[in-house]
């Protein structure tokens, strides 16, 4: 007898896509048995919630905190399977074996004329199969011992992939520090206009390199899920503000007019990672300014509301440069591929930009694409929902302006634990510069036995050191006895991956400034700290990671 896929349906509840994570989470707490929820909208089907995926995501950190109170659709399979009820059960087995295998984990939706009718499972598969054929039920069972071996290598394989990328961007974060660090201290020295323009050539060198690791890191923590937004209360005329300050100069120096215009409200207040938000944008500027050799680069930015506290922020970056093949657009937002080769021999890039902004966007929530007309230029556009802030907000009381520099920072007392040569001379480079003369110990035992012996007003701490890490040494520093026990501390450290800076602030520092260390962001770091309103420990950190 012919099975039909309506006789392995079942009926589960029905959510809509505006359901929060903190109901899904109870509906699948209350229910031990159910494996999937299906979201539906105007009886279409438009994801699928897996009991696993879901309580996974819930379960990493801050899981509960971050999926909680937003919609579903953050979280659902926004692709599932999708099969009619009329469809031969011989069929859907071969479309999941064939084209979707993870439907055996993750469940599939079920429809009746292209309406919802409900889901199905691999356990009603199972079941049916068992009563049908035995000989069918062994060669599902041996499909899914391979899905789960092939899970977990995936799983081996991906691990293995991001411990090699964290040692990498280590050991190459250690010899570019030295690059960059003594390029920023020879910037700062007396240079005539011929080794101005030799330096200058070092550090783009250096940048471009730095640029490629860390596009290349935001890329392996998005495809590993770990990618998290920190989302904060932000102002998008000071977004376009700080965009006009920072780009102005780079398309001047290619005679280009550079335009930014904001459509918001003067006091209008959002909420978003406006880290991300920049990192899209500064890519798509980048971008338009590289590939343009003359005309103009125009930033569009408006908000528009859909509901009372919902608005969706909308970005075009319009250039006259040489445009886009209608043959390349359909892989333009793939990793490392890049529209031109031509174009690209002549402005470099890695071709990761694109598909970095791509993901950030749709992790965001929102949708990034690009039109075109060869060679008469390009608009690339992103568009991200965001929450209004209705409340104003509270005024920033005065304070934490950075102190004692010049001849009043020359008594303060700091001690460096760092045990490369390299770093150790960028460090007392960067620390000459604020006249500061620093103490060095070479690994963290030492650095504890110092700041016992001695009272030290800072210490900068590297994390990686023989004999006693970094973040060992600053719990024991914190259980000291005393004032040594709150001497502020910032990590200086190549260990860009994620989490770095929530572990170093979690052991007890103050700040994490990551390696190649930029003067600005250690200057602002130790300023914070030794401001007299500064607690410890507090986030005043620059984190790459």
């Amino acid at each position: 007898m012919n099975r039909l896929v309506r006789d392995v349906l079942m009926h589960a509840p029905v959510i809509a896509p505006s359901a929060t994570g903190e109901y899904v989470y109870d509906l699948l707490s209350e229910d031990e048995d159910l494996l999937v929820v299906a979201v539906v909208e105007d009886r279409k089907p438009v994801g699928l919630i897996s009991r696993d995926r879901f309580f996974l995501k819930m379960a990493d950190r801050h899981g509960r905190a971050l999926y909680g109170r937003r919609p579903i659709s953050f979280l659902m399979s926004k692709s599932p399977l999708i099969v009619e009820s009329c469809k031969p059960v011989e069929e859907l087995n071969a479309l999941i074996a064939r084209d979707c295998p993870s439907a055996l984990m993750e469940g599939f939706i079920i429809t009746r004329e292209g309406d919802y009718a409900g889901v199905g499972t691999a356990l009603e598969l199972f079941r049916l199969m068992s009563r049908e054929s035995t000989e069918r039920n062994h060669k599902l069972s041996a499909l899914a011992e391979q899905l789960g071996r092939a899970r977990i290598e995936a799983l081996a394989a991906s691990k293995a992939k991001s411990d090699f990328l964290a040692t990498m961007s280590h050991e190459i974060r250690t010899p570019l520090n030295g690059v960059l660090g003594i390029t920023q201290l020879l910037m700062a020295g007396q240079l005539d206009a011929e080794q101005a323009d030799m330096i200058r050539v070092i550090d783009d060198s250096g940048q471009i390199l730095l640029r490629l690791l860390n596009d290349i890191l935001d890329l392996s923590k998005i495809e590993a899920g770990k990618m998290d937004l920190d989302t904060a209360v932000f102002d998008p005329c000071q977004l376009a503000s700080d965009t006009q300050t920072l780009w102005s100069a780079r398309a001047g120096e290619k005679a280009l007019d550079f335009s930014i215009d904001v459509q918001a409200p003067e006091d209008a207040r959002y909420e978003g990672d406006v880290v991300r938000l920049k990192q899209v944008l500064f890519n798509l500027i980048g971008n338009a300014i590289k590939f343009t050799d003359e005309g103009l680069v125009d930033v569009r930015i408006a908000l528009h509301a859909i509901g009372r506290r919902r608005s969706v922020l909308r970005v075009d970056v319009h250039d006259t440069g040489c445009g886009v093949s209608e043959a390349a657009r359909a892989d333009l937002f793939t990793a490392f591929t890049q529209a031109n080769s031509e174009a690209t021999r002549t402005h470099g890039g890695s071709g990761l930009g694109l598909t970095i902004s791509k993901r950030l966007v749709e992790l965001m929530g929102g949708t990034i694409g690009m039109r075109s007309r060869e060679p008469q230029g390009s608009t690339f556009w992103f568009e991200v929902p965001l929450r209004r802030v209705l409340e104003t907000p509270v005024p920033a009381k005065a304070g934490n302006a950075p102190v004692q520099t010049g001849t009043e920072a020359a008594g303060l007392r700091v001690l460096v634990a760092e045990d490369n040569p390299i770093n150790q001379t960028v460090a007392r480079g960067f620390l000459k510069l604020r006249g500061l003369k620093p103490s060095f110990v070479e690994n963290g035992q030492q650095a504890v036995e110092a700041v016992q012996a001695q009272d030290f007003d800072l210490v900068l701490m590297d994390m990686e050191m023989p004999v006693l890490d970094g973040l060992d040494a600053t719990r024991q520093i914190r259980r000291l006895p005393g004032p040594a026990g709150r001497t502020p501390i910032i990590a200086l450290t190549a260990n860009a991956v994620h989490g770095s800076a929530q572990r170093c602030l979690e052991a007890g520092m103050n700040a994490y400034v990551s390696k190649p260390i930029d003067q600005t962001a250690l200057f602002a770091a130790i300023d914070a700290c030794l401001a007299p309103t500064s607690a410890a420990p507090e986030s005043v950190a620059s984190d790459a990671a």
